[in-house]
C-alpha cells in the first residue's frame, strides 16, 4: 500500500463539518447583558484580510464587575479567547471598544473563513433588587410615559436588548423623550443611534394622554403600538421605525357582540411573522357599562384577518374577572393569560391579579382562574399594565401602579404569591412606591423595566445574585487571503481494512477545513473519500480514518479553497402539522449535505427530526420539509 502526502489547496470538496448551524443564539438569564454588537462599526457582518484587527464594539446595560470574556468562535470551536478584568474597557457600564488583532491563542493569524463573536458578561449583583439605571441621562426622560414600555428579546435580532416607551403628550422641552410618540434607546439608557423617528404615523398630542397608549415587543422583530384616540388601531414599525403597518383597526371589530365603544385599552402579540400569530385585545370599562373582556384575531401576512369583524372571544368577565382588563393582561406560550383589573375603589373585595390557565382556542373562559389575589389590598389598585418575564414557563409577573401605592409590584408566577428577594428581608409588594407607573416590562436576561409618569423617567430594576450571560453576535467576519500551514501527514499506521493517518496544520483550523482524498496512481486524478472521518486530536493535529479495499492507494490531505457557507433560515411556514423550513447553503451543496434536528426546549437537547425532507430549490437553496404535532418546536440545521 502506497501513500502521498502531497498538500493540494486548490481542490474544492463538499466537507462534512462537524458543527451545528444555530437558527438563534443561547442566552444565559442574568442581569448583565452585551447588546448592540458591532464589528468595525457595523451592525451587518464585514470582511476582514488575514492578519488584520477587528474592531469590536458592544453595550453593557451594568458594570460587568466579575469580567467580561470575547470569544473568537469558528464553527463552534473557539479560536480565541479575551478575557477583560473588572473596571478596564470591556467591562463598562455603556459603549465598550476591544480589538481583536486576527490571530489565535498561539499567536498565528486564523485562516480563512468565516467567524462569529460572543460576549460573555458576569457580575457579582445585588442583594435585593436594585436600580441600575440613571434618572440623569437624557435617554431615561420620557415627559408621559403613559403609553408603556417595550424590550426587544430577540437575541436573534441585531436590536436585541433595544427599549422601546411610549410617551403619549408632548413635553416641555425638545429632548426626544418630551415629542409625542415612541422612544427608542440603547439598553444602558444612551439613545438609538439612528436617531428618534415616527415611522411615518401621526400621534395626536390630545388631553387625554392616550396616544400611544401600550407597546409591545413582536416575535416578527417589530414594535406593536396601540393608539387608544384612533378607536384603539394597532400599528407596527420595524426596529429603526422607518416605516409602519396598521394590523388592526375598527374594521376588524365593527360586530363584536357587546363592543361598547369606548375602545380596547390594553393588547398583546404572540407568534408574530407565524402562521399562527395572534392579536390579543383587552376592552375598556372605564363608564362601567359591563366589559367584555380580552378577545382575540388571527394575523394573517403581518396583519389581522381583514374578513374577521367580532374576532373570538377568549376570557368573559365572571367570577374572578368582574370589572374590565384595564390593569393590562399578556400570553405566555402556553396559552394562559395572566391579567390584571384596576380596581379603583378602597376595600373592593375583588381581586387584582389573576391568571387563567389553557385556553383551547375555542371556548370562551370565565370564572376559571387558576389563582387570584389582592381582594380588599387598597395598595393593589390602580394596576395600568402587566407582563411576564418570559413567554415560555414565566417565572414572574410585574403590575405597574400609578395609584396612591404606587410603584410595582412582582408575583410569583406560579401562585401570585409576592416575591421576595433570596434572604426574604425585601418584599416586593411596591417596588420604587409611590412614584405612579403606567408600563411594565422584562428583558431576556431578567432585567425588570417600568414607565414613570411622577418621575417623568424609565426606570430599570436588577435582581438579587451573582450572574452571567452570553451574547452571540448576529453578526460574522470573514477572513480572506489567509496564509495557512498546508497539512503535512506525519504517521500511517494500517490495520486490516483500517487505515489512520496523522496530519498537521494550522492550530486555528478545525477538522472540517479539511477532507481526505484519494487515487489507485500518484498521478491521480484524486477523488473525495465521503466515507473518512476527520478528528482533532489536539490544536494543529489531526486524524483521518478510512476503510481500503486492499489495493494499492494514494492518499492525500487536502483543504478547501473555497469557504463552505454555513445554512442559515429564511422563512418557516406552519400548515396544520406540516412545518415548511427555507434555508441557504453552499452552491455546490446537495441536500444530502443536510440534517434537519429539532428540541421541544430552545436550550434542549437537539435530535434528528424524524421524518424530514431536504429538497434542493435551487443552487443554494433548500427547503425541508417536517410534520410537527408538539405544541412548541424549535429547529437547527446540522452539516
Amino acid at each position: 500500500m502506497k501513500f502521498q502526502k502531497t498538500p493540494v489547496s486548490s481542490l474544492f470538496l463538499g466537507l462534512v463539518l462537524a458543527l451545528y448551524v444555530l437558527s438563534f443564539s443561547t442566552v444565559t438569564r442574568a442581569n448583565v447583558y452585551a447588546t448592540n454588537i458591532k464589528l468595525n462599526g457595523a451592525l451587518n457582518s464585514v470582511t476582514n484580510a488575514a492578519g488584520s484587527s477587528l474592531t469590536i464594539s458592544y453595550i453593557l446595560n451594568e458594570p460587568a464587575t466579575l469580567g467580561t470574556t470575547v470569544n473568537v468562535l469558528s464553527g463552534s470551536n473557539i479560536v480565541r479567547s479575551i478575557s477583560f478584568s473588572s473596571g478596564a474597557v470591556g467591562t463598562l457600564k455603556g459603549t465598550n471598544i476591544v480589538l481583536w488583532d486576527g490571530k489565535d491563542g498561539t499567536g498565528n493569524a486564523v485562516g480563512g473563513g468565516s467567524y462569529n463573536i460572543s460576549i460573555t458578561a458576569a457580575a457579582s449583583g445585588f442583594t435585593n433588587w436594585t436600580q441600575t439605571s440613571t434618572d440623569t441621562n437624557a435617554g431615561y426622560y420620557v415627559y408621559s410615559p403613559e403609553g408603556g414600555v417595550a424590550v426587544n428579546t430577540n437575541p436573534n435580532s441585531k436590536y436585541y436588548g433595544r427599549v422601546f416607551i411610549g410617551n403619549s403628550a408632548t413635553g416641555t422641552n425638545s429632548a426626544p423623550g418630551g415629542v409625542d410618540g415612541i422612544l427608542k434607546v440603547n439598553a444602558d439608557g444612551s439613545l438609538a443611534d439612528e436617531g428618534q423617528s415616527t415611522g411615518g404615523y401621526e400621534w395626536q398630542n390630545d388631553s387625554f394622554n392616550d396616544s400611544p397608549q401600550h407597546v409591545r415587543y413582536g416575535q416578527d422583530d417589530r414594535i406593536y403600538a396601540l393608539d387608544f384616540f384612533d378607536l384603539s388601531t394597532i400599528i407596527a414599525f420595524d426596529m429603526a421605525m422607518t416605516t409602519n403597518q396598521v394590523v388592526l383597526s375598527d374594521a376588524n371589530y365593527s360586530t363584536t357582540p357587546g363592543y361598547n365603544g369606548e375602545g380596547w385599552i390594553t393588547f398583546d402579540v404572540t407568534d408574530a411573522g407565524k402562521t399562527n400569530g395572534r392579536l390579543w385585545l383587552g376592552d375598556d370599562d372605564f363608564s362601567f357599562n359591563g366589559g367584555i373582556g380580552v378577545w382575540t384575531w388571527h394575523m394573517t401576512n403581518g396583519v389581522a384577518d381583514t374578513n374577521d369583524t367580532s374576532g373570538t372571544q377568549v376570557l368573559a368577565l365572571g367570577g374572578a374577572l368582574t370589572d374590565d382588563c384595564m390593569g393590562g393582561f399578556m400570553m405566555d406560550g402556553g396559552s394562559n393569560i395572566f391579567v390584571s383589573q384596576q380596581i379603583r375603589a378602597d376595600s373592593d373585595v375583588d381581586p387584582r391579579a389573576m391568571v387563567f390557565t389553557n385556553w383551547d382556542g375555542v371556548h370562551t373562559l370565565t370564572n376559571g382562574a387558576a389563582w387570584s389575589v389582592g381582594a380588599s389590598d387598597d395598595t393593589f389598585e390602580d394596576i395600568n399594565d402587566t407582563a411576564v418575564d418570559k413567554r415560555l414557563h414565566p417565572t414572574y409577573v410585574a403590575c405597574a401602579l400609578y395609584g396612591t401605592s404606587g410603584g410595582i409590584r412582582v408575583l410569583y408566577a406560579s401562585n401570585g404569591v409576592v416575591v421576595t428577594n433570596a434572604t426574604g428581608t425585601q418584599t416586593l409588594n411596591n417596588l420604587d412606591g409611590p412614584n405612579a407607573y403606567y408600563g411594565v416590562a422584562w428583558d431576556a436576561v431578567g432585567n425588570l423595566y417600568g414607565a414613570s409618569t411622577t418621575l417623568h423617567n424609565w426606570r430599570v430594576f436588577s435582581p438579587p445574585g451573582t450572574n452571567q450571560a452570553t451574547t452571540l453576535a448576529v453578526e460574522t467576519v470573514q477572513i480572506t487571503g489567509a496564509s495557512t500551514t498546508p497539512p503535512a501527514i506525519t504517521g500511517i499506521n494500517v490495520t486490516g481494512t483500517t487505515v489512520t493517518i496523522d496530519f498537521t496544520a494550522t492550530a486555528s483550523d478545525s477538522p472540517s477545513s479539511f477532507a481526505l482524498a484519494s487515487a489507485s496512481t500518484l498521478s491521480g486524478p484524486f477523488t473525495a473519500v465521503s466515507s473518512a472521518v476527520i478528528s482533532q486530536l489536539s490544536p494543529g493535529h489531526f486524524q483521518a480514518v478510512v476503510t481500503t479495499g486492499g489495493l494499492d492507494e494514494f492518499y492525500m490531505v487536502v483543504r478547501s479553497s473555497s469557504p463552505v457557507t454555513a445554512p442559515d433560515f429564511t422563512s418557516i411556514a406552519v400548515k396544520g402539522t406540516a412545518v415548511t423550513l427555507n434555508f441557504t447553503g453552499s452552491t455546490s451543496d446537495a441536500p444530502s449535505a443536510f440534517t434537519l434536528l429539532g428540541s421541544g426546549v430552545v436550550g434542549g437537547s437537539y435530535s434528528n427530526a424524524s421524518g424530514a425532507t431536504i429538497s434542493q430549490v435551487s443552487p443554494g437553496h433548500f427547503q425541508a420539509t417536517v410534520t410537527n404535532s408538539a405544541s412548541m418546536q424549535f429547529y437547527r440545521l446540522k452539516r
